[in-house]
């Protein structure tokens, strides 16, 4: 079917073969006969098959474009919302790339182009698309430095605890710590959603204890798909993992017993550090780095 939209130019009057390369005792020619019959009768004659030979059926146009317009109506939609990311930073689009396989389509191009072609953007489709696909993942494989950026998809964040702000922060979100006001569950970002970020780019941020008597620090990781998120509790708001780091003795004071937390953005991965004041402690874990938008 996939050969069969390749080659489909969504002419009113193409129609498309698509060939069966093997018929057995589950689908001989009787049977694929038949198959062909029994969907002509429950569909209009737009939709009519025809079968050509012994093993091939004919498929018109109508049909060919029913199967695969939902989603080259989906690309379009992502494709829209692309450019109003774009106009929404104050950035220009000049050229849209359309690389893969399915990008062989001429039925998707034609529709690329009479949705997004005009006198300021131009859509380019190399010779061979399929073949752009192959060969950067294998220049990857080769040198995943090649790689310099990538465009977080998700919020990175940790939980803390922050001085209440009646003006800002929820009263049911309060507690009260050996006498001082915080607010709980707040969300701290690292990285938000749509941030370029570099390869090996590292972002760092220090935290001490609300409490005198803390001896180990709990730090963990969230993610969500939203940009702005004040609170670890709300929806679509995740858990990544979780560093416990020992902080020192009880009776230290607060500001010795400070955790640097550390995440390194490699590849395709973020490698999360957890390190008290003394460097005698340090954690470490890791999780996926999901990238795209």
């Amino acid at each position: 079917m996939l050969n069969c939209f390749r080659k489909f130019k969504g002419g009113k009057t193409e129609r498309c073969t698509l060939k069966f390369s093997y018929l057995g005792e589950e689908l001989n020619t009787a049977k694929l006969q038949k198959l062909v019959e029994t969907h002509n009768t429950k569909n209009p004659p737009e939709y009519a098959l025809k079968v050509k030979g012994s093993s091939n059926v004919e498929i018109p146009s109508t049909l060919m474009t029913s199967f695969f317009l939902p989603l080259v109506e989906n690309i379009k939609t992502k494709v829209k919302q692309l450019f109003q990311q774009a106009e929404s930073k104050g950035e220009g689009i000049d050229f849209i790339f359309m690389v893969g396989g399915f990008s062989e389509s001429p039925f998707l191009k034609n529709e690329i182009i009479k949705k997004f072609e005009n006198e300021k953007v131009q859509v380019l489709v190399p010779r061979r698309p399929q073949i752009s696909v192959v060969r950067g993942a294998c220049m990857y494989g080769l040198n995943p430095r090649s790689i310099t950026s990538r465009i977080a998809k998700k919020t990175y964040g940790i939980n803390t605890l922050t001085t209440f702000d009646p003006e800002r922060h929820p009263e049911h979100k309060k507690v009260v710590i050996e006498g001082e006001d915080f607010c709980e569950d707040v969300f701290d970002p690292f990285v938000r959603k749509g941030d370029s970020i570099g390869a090996d780019e590292i972002h760092t941020k220090t935290y001490c204890p609300v409490r005198t008597k803390q001896s180990v620090m709990r730090v963990i990781f969230y993610c969500t798909d939203k940009r702005d998120v004040d609170f670890v509790d709300e929806e679509d708001v995740h858990q990544l993992g979780e560093l416990c780091v020992d902080i020192g003795k009880p009776f230290q004071s607060v500001d010795e017993k400070t955790v640097k937390v550390t995440l390194l953005f490699g590849s395709t991965h973020i490698y999360a550090t957890a390190t008290n004041r003394e460097g005698t402690e340090i954690k470490n874990c890791e999780f996926k780095f999901e990238c795209g938008n």
